[in-house]
Formats: C-alpha cells, sequence, structure tokens
C-alpha cells in the first residue's frame, strides 16, 4: 500500500565552467532555463497526482458500472510518481483490483466480501465471511507482457482466477479451486460458507460478463447445463470407470451405462451425472473424456455435486491426475 521515501532527483548540479560562456547574461539566461523546467517538471508531476485522485473518486463513488469500469482500468496501470514528484503514501496497482471488485458488487447489492488493509503488509485483502479464519484473499500482478491479475489466497498461494481489465477476460483454476475448497478449507468450514464463497465466484464472473461483456470460463463453476468440463486425461482408464462403479456404490447408488456404455449417474433432485468420450465425426477426431452435469433449473455445477457428495469428492480427489478439470493452459500451467 505504501512505499518508502523517494529523494527527487537532483536537478541542481554545479556548472563545469568550461561548459558555458563567462558572460553574466549567459549564466542568468542558463539558471533560468533549468528553473523553468524544474518547475514545469514540478507542475507536471501534480497534474498527473490531481488526475489520480479524480480517478480515484470516480472509483469509490460513482453509480454507473461504465464509469466504475473505465477508472478501474486506468488506476490498475497508473504510475503517481515521477521523476521529480513522489507520492510515499499510496495503494499499489493490485489494490485497485480488489476495490473495483468490491465496488462492482455493491452496484449489484451483493457486497459480501470485506476490503480490509494490512499494516505489516502494507496491503488491501478481501476477507469473506465464515471462512476468514482460514485464510484471505489479494490481487497478485501478472509478471509477464500479458498483464492482469491473479486473484490469490494469501497463505497457500493458490490462485483461483486470472483478471485482465484491459483484455476483457476472466479465467477460474480449477486446480486451485479444488485444491483450495475441497482440500485445504473443506474439513475446517462449514459447507454453507464454502458454498457462500462459490456464489461470490460466480457473481464476479456472471458481472463482468453482463456489464462489460467479459470472455468468461468458469471450468468445474460453471452451472449451466451446456456446460462441458473437459478432463486432464484424454485416454481416461477404464479402471478409474471402475472405481466409479464401486465409490457409487458405496454411496448407495447404481451407475448405469447409457450410450456407447457412457456411465450415467442419478443424483437426487433430479441431477444426473454423464462421463462420456467426445468426438468430431466430421473430422473423425476424439476430443476426448468430459462430464456434464444435468438438472432442471441449471443450478448445480461439478463442483456443487463435488462439494455435497463425499463418494464422488473420494473418487475425484484419488484420481485427479486423470479427472481434473482443464483450466485454460495459456493463464495456468
Amino acid at each position: 500500500m505504501s512505499k518508502e521515501y523517494e529523494k527527487p532527483t537532483e536537478v541542481f548540479k554545479p556548472h563545469n565552467n568550461s561548459d558555458i560562456e563567462p558572460t553574466e547574461s549567459a549564466t542568468t539566461l542558463s539558471t533560468a532555463g533549468r528553473l523553468i523546467s524544474y518547475n514545469n517538471q514540478l507542475k507536471d508531476g501534480l497534474e498527473n497526482g490531481y488526475s489520480f485522485t479524480k480517478l480515484l473518486d470516480q472509483l469509490i463513488t460513482t453509480t454507473h458500472a461504465d464509469e466504475l469500469f473505465a477508472s478501474a482500468r486506468a488506476l490498475s496501470t497508473y504510475q503517481l510518481d515521477t521523476a521529480y514528484l513522489t507520492f510515499p503514501q499510496q495503494y499499489s496497482q493490485s489494490d485497485f483490483y480488489l476495490i473495483f471488485i468490491n465496488r462492482l458488487m455493491a452496484l449489484h447489492d451483493r457486497e459480501r466480501v470485506i476490503l480490509q488493509s494490512s499494516d505489516q503488509y502494507k496491503e488491501l485483502y478481501h476477507e469473506f465471511p465464515g471462512i476468514n479464519s482460514a485464510g484471505y484473499f489479494i490481487f497478485k500482478l501478472e509478471s509477464t507482457v500479458q498483464g492482469g491479475a491473479y486473484y490469490t489466497e494469501k497463505t497457500t498461494g493458490e490462485a483461483l482466477f486470472y483478471l485482465n481489465l484491459e483484455k476483457h477476460v476472466l479465467r477460474f483454476n480449477s486446480r486451485a479451486v479444488t485444491q483450495l475448497l475441497l482440500v485445504e478449507y473443506h474439513d475446517r468450514i462449514g459447507q454453507d460458507s464454502i458454498k457462500g464463497f462459490e456464489n461470490y465466484l460466480l457473481d464476479i464472473g456472471n458481472f463482468l460478463k453482463k456489464d462489460y461483456g467479459f470472455d468468461v470460463d468458469l471450468t468445474l463453476l460453471d452451472p449451466s447445463n451446456s456446460a462441458v468440463y473437459q478432463l486432464a486425461d484424454s485416454n481416461l482408464p477404464s479402471s478409474i470407470i471402475d472405481r466409479l462403479f464401486v465409490e457409487a456404490a458405496n454411496g448407495g447408488r447404481m451407475l448405469e451405462l447409457g450410450e456407447n456404455s457412457s456411465p450415467i449417474l442419478r443424483l437426487d433432485n433430479g441431477i444426473v451425472i454423464e462421463l462420456f468420450e467426445q468426438h468430431n465425426y466430421e473430422e473423425n477426431l476424439d476430443l476426448g473424456w468430459v462430464i456434464q452435469v444435468y438438472d432442471q433449473q441449471h443450478e448445480v455445477a461439478w463442483f456443487d455435486v463435488l462439494l455435497r457428495y463425499e463418494f464422488l469428492r473420494t473418487w475425484y480427489l484419488e484420481n485427479l491426475n486423470a479427472l481434473e478439470i482443464q483450466s485454460d493452459v495459456l493463464y495456468f500451467n
């Protein structure tokens, strides 16, 4: 949030008499030119600071979605300091991503995450009620030319999603979501709190898509019946499917075989899980194994199933190398 004071660049240097003509008028003119240049640089620095304050005012007070996004995008790359003027107390560029998310939620009356400040680390962070005892969240700026930032759990370092305001891109990381919410938090935090946090993440994706036309990939959080969850192993071993039969029986369920011997599992409230191999029949290509979740209300994602049904969570986590839902490899390894 803050940085140590940096001494402004020295602008008045002793003249080397060999470099100037030994006349009073020339010396006076040279000094005046330096003074004018220095003063203009200060004015530019102050104007830069004033422009910053106007953007910050807009970020924290506007009730218009377009103005909110414009100010957040500008501040996320804004260089407040100049060579002639340094501000010793200031927020980092990553902090403005956090403020933007809070304000976006507030515009939709869905502000559940709390924006806090850490004196120890000199940064802002998100604290979600119900899971705040386990961890908190910051944005970490992308270090490559892609720009953007990763929404990261501070303690574990798990990056849940990637956000790029310039490119209008939001990508979720299925590996981090699984590890944090279904492994790290699962036995420490109640399911209601985890479900509440999931809804918060979904709100981020839905509002960015609705308000600003973002390209959003929710991976295993996507509740749409049209969502197809691509598995990491395109050649799924038959032993893993055999294990699903066993785990389903342990959970009091009977696994059925559908078209092309695709495993089908029927759960409560009309929820149906299907595991099958995709094909491109026009080009005669196998596209690998996928999971699909069907429910009448389009409200249940694969994550919800894993959260609710222990036998499926056990099967998924024990075979994660093959079953992990793929994330965008451009942003997640």
